[in-house]
């Protein structure tokens, strides 16, 4: 491959560890290579292209000379501070979790290692919140609907009681099928997925259980998201992330545009503060992607956002 994700950290013990699980996974998109001090770095990247480095905090702040390609720092404190520099990450997480933030970033890093669907390019838009009751359904819904009328799009609702008011009045289980075909691992999923047309977009929603939502991963999403491009030529994808789960974080992970709805008062602000230190945690550029819009009538909501996203 022609960029390489180095992982940079004098604990021996833990850069293998990580090298190990990062080459036991598939589709990632790049290769990965750990070191234990910096001059075994510099040398390596003497014959290879950098597209990522992963390096300890205090290692990298004692660098002779600062490395020109983009950097994501592993710190061994809970409580990350914000600031300028590098984006910083908790290093003292399951492989998985470090596996999918340093992906996530690298993918935003690089661009063009990141497989969005075989060059479909359609855009993802998430919609999200901290807290339920907030509209977030109803805010993705219509702005899906508002963008409908000049692109093609594609409307995916992860809240597992959404129900369009002009849909028939049956509750679909089309997201609980394609997700049985996805971890069934079916390589024409894509083709399988039952879209419902409602106000001139295709929309793929209904469980027929619960767990469906809660068991899914972050790769899942993914792959659903990935399935969903390969179905339509959509250039547009609207995502009601519904209740917050590891199927959501994917979506959201992997979306072009975040619309975060904030709500009102002391108690949605603590969420919301958590939710975000959550976020970035996942996704240490997540910042960039990021449009806040404060709870108001959906109509106000949906200008202020479709202003914004242009």
């Amino acid at each position: 491959m022609e960029h390489v994700l180095a992982i940079l950290d004098e604990e021996v013990e833990y850069v293998s560890r990580l090298l190990r699980y990062f080459n036991s996974r598939e589709g990632k998109g790049f290769d990965a290579a750990a070191f234990t001090n910096e001059e075994s770095f510099k040398q390596y990247g003497l014959k290879h292209s950098i597209g990522l480095l992963v390096c300890e905090e205090s290692l990298y702040a004692a660098m002779a000379e600062v490395p020109e390609c983009p950097t994501l720092l592993l710190s061994a404190k809970r409580q990350l501070k914000e600031g300028d520099g590098p984006p910083v990450l908790c290093k003292y997480q399951s492989a998985q979790e470090i596996f999918e933030a340093i992906t996530a970033y690298y993918h935003e890093m690089m661009p063009d290692s990141t497989c969005k669907g075989e060059g479909q390019g359609a855009k993802i838009l998430a919609v999200c919140s901290a807290m339920g009751g907030n509209g977030v359904s109803t805010l993705a819904y219509m702005l899906a609907k508002k963008k409908a009328k000049t692109k093609k799009v594609a409307f995916l609702s992860l809240d597992p009681f959404f129900m369009p008011e002009k849909a028939e009045k049956d509750m679909s289980g089309a997201l609980s099928e394609a997700i049985y075909f996805i971890r069934q691992d079916s390589a024409k999923f894509s083709g399988k997925l039952k879209f419902k047309m409602v106000e001139r977009m295709d929309c793929l929603y209904g469980v027929a259980h619960w767990s469906d939502l809660c068991e899914c991963s972050r790769q899942e999403a993914v792959k659903l998201l990935r399935g969903i491009e390969k179905a339509g030529q959509y250039e547009l994808i609207v995502v009601d992330s519904g209740a917050f789960t590891a199927l959501s974080a994917g979506c959201i992970g992997v979306s072009d545009t975040i619309v975060f709805l904030t709500g009102e008062g002391k108690r949605a602000q603590v969420r919301e503060e958590e939710f975000l230190r959550q976020a970035k945690c996942m996704d240490a550029g997540i910042s960039e992607r990021l449009i806040c819009i404060s709870r108001q009538p959906v109509e106000r909501a949906v200008e202020e956002v479709l202003v914004k996203i242009g």
